[in-house]
């Protein structure tokens, strides 16, 4: 039975307690059976005893992550090129920064989406107890005094219901959506389809395209930085690739390089990256830097990516408040509009 794979946060912590060991010269099977003794019986501890078994039998330590189901394919393949060109530990370190970032962001989205769902239920229970249990009173007491005050008093009262009502509906629209992007995002293929509504969504596309393209080149610069070719190195990458528009233009790089182009040109001339970064990458392939070229960018996209995510979290708040203040706000005042009226009549 496959098992569940661990949350970022204890893979990095796995990543980076085997990279520690393996620098101070204690073997894979060894430090497995050291992280299994030193944790409690959780996930991390059942991972540990997993990788120690094929260990134990001769296996690479990619291949016995990999066996275990406990680790994303991600990391297994990164471990197997890091083996392959005698980098383990430096990769392990890069996949415990790569998948505590990961955490960091996964944090962010879920605050991003609890926040707002919280703040969605209070003002639809707000709405319906004013649509409910506030206008009925009111209109019941209008349409009794409706004989003697201007019919255009009481016209306030039907704009409250109808201000109240389009508010009421949209705020549960927004919530149901967000309770079904939960549930989506607790498996594969729904947070495959999450993917892709974010790709298509304006206000997500970016963010997300910005996400593709520091992962791809994370990955890029961790299988170069392996040993392998460019071609084999672009191939993997891409494979990491899930955003369809970034696909597409690393599956026109590849056409390109097959055809004898260099990589980072036919990274330069699609696109991938803008073109100031494309124009370094140039630079540091012509240079014989390219390794550190990327390790860079990768580090800048990583960044430019969380920045480019905290600033759509941070704007979700002060909209949703914005319009269910002024959903409530219109409903009271029209309420109170024709109270104004009738005193203004009486007096």
């Amino acid at each position: 039975m496959a098992q569940k794979e661990m949350n970022p946060l204890a893979v990095s912590a796995f990543c980076e307690s085997m990279a520690m060991m393996l620098q101070s010269g204690i073997s894979p099977d060894e430090a497995a059976g050291l992280l299994a003794e030193d944790s409690c019986e959780n996930d991390f501890h059942a991972a540990a005893l997993a990788v120690q078994k094929p260990l134990l039998l001769g296996d690479t330590l990619a291949s016995a992550m990999e066996q275990s189901g406990f680790f994303p394919p991600y990391c297994c393949q990164m471990v197997a090129a890091g083996e392959k060109a005698g980098r383990t530990e430096s990769v392990l370190r890069s996949l415990s920064r790569y998948y505590e970032s990961r955490d960091r962001m996964n944090r962010k989205l879920r605050s991003a989406v609890v926040y707002p769902m919280v703040l969605l239920l209070i003002m639809a229970a707000i709405l319906a107890v004013l649509l409910a249990a506030v206008l009925p009173v009111f209109t019941g007491v209008y349409e009794n005094l409706t004989g003697g005050v201007g019919s255009s008093s009481f016209a306030y009262i039907q704009v409250s219901q109808i201000v109240g009502w389009v508010a009421l509906v949209v705020t549960l629209v927004l919530g149901v959506g967000l309770l079904i992007g939960a549930g989506l995002s607790r498996s594969p293929k729904g947070r495959e389809i999450l993917s892709r509504f974010f790709e298509k969504c304006p206000l997500t596309a970016s963010a997300s395209e910005k996400l593709a393209v520091s992962r791809f080149t994370d990955a890029l610069s961790i299988f170069l930085a392996s040993g392998l070719d460019t071609d084999t190195s672009m191939e993997a990458a891409a494979g990491m690739v899930s955003h369809r528009g970034v696909q597409k233009k690393l599956a026109a790089c590849r056409v390109d390089m097959e055809n004898g182009k260099g990589l980072s040109t036919a990274i330069y001339e699609h696109r991938v990256f803008e073109p100031l970064y494309g124009r370094m990458l140039v630079s540091g392939a012509r240079s014989g830097s390219l390794d550190q070229v990327l390790a860079r960018l990768s580090t800048l996209f990583s960044e430019d990516a969380g920045h480019t995510i905290d600033r759509l979290i941070n704007g979700i708040e002060p909209v949703l408040t914005g319009f269910l203040t002024v959903a409530v706000g219109i409903t009271l005042i029209s309420i109170m509009l024709p109270l104004i009226g009738i005193l203004g009549a009486i007096g």
